[in-house]
């Protein structure tokens, strides 16, 4: 090889990895700023008729009887304005209650952990009134004859102004600005149709006392 070859063989390797570098050390894509305006906000309790925890084949269902919801919750989602990156923290879920709950094993036990669970918003509102929310810091203990785990992590939903209604669920009507998952751990038993590392859905229509209003731009 001459001395020319040389040079430009060393030459095209040295531009082609500053070409890396220089990828590498472009910025990431900016993150999305939201303001966040809370009318008639305060104190406010929730419920839901219905839950569904669902991992592969494995449902478990929360269910209302009697008098009794299948869920509860309540906390606080104050008047006011917030601006920050999404998901901007808007309020706090500071209990929760799961009732009625059954498994294909049978009768189902929760124990909830680590609240209070915070309330994001996590996309601007649409002509509907609509704004997708995130619900973070959920840790579920579940356990049923043969099987228990954990459940921990966040999941996506989105309030709807004119019904005062959470929906919890991964078919928000705006595309979501983060992503938000449950993941299992500490399973014991459970035959192999739980497993660490699933990222089980949960679904949920809450009703909230409060007729609150988010406003995100």
């Amino acid at each position: 090889m001459t001395l020319f070859k040389r040079a430009s063989t060393v030459l095209a390797t040295l531009g082609a990895a500053g070409a890396v570098v220089g990828l590498s050390a472009a910025p990431a894509m900016a993150a999305t700023t939201l303001t966040v305006k809370i009318s008639n906000g305060g104190s406010y309790t929730a419920t839901s008729a219905k839950t569904v925890l669902k991992d592969g084949t494995v449902s478990v269902t929360c269910s209302t009887v009697g008098s009794t919801p299948g869920s509860s919750t309540s906390g606080k989602v104050p008047t006011g304005s917030h601006t920050g990156t999404s998901p901007v923290k808007v309020g706090t879920a500071a209990k929760l209650a799961f009732n009625n709950c059954t498994g294909p094993l049978g009768a189902v036990t929760t124990v909830i952990h680590s609240l209070p669970y915070a309330i994001s918003v996590d996309s601007k509102t649409n002509s509907s009134g609509q704004t997708d929310g995130i619900i973070s810091g959920a840790n579920v203990d579940v356990s049923m004859t043969g099987c228990s785990f954990t459940v921990k992590g966040s999941v996506p939903g989105f309030y709807t102004n004119k019904t005062h209604k959470l929906a919890v669920t991964a078919k928000v009507p705006i595309k979501p600005l983060n992503k938000a998952q449950l993941t299992v751990s500490n399973v014991n038993g459970c035959a192999g149709l739980v497993n660490n590392g699933d990222h089980p859905s949960y679904t949920s229509t809450y009703t909230v006392s409060r007729h609150f209003t988010i406003k995100s731009t």
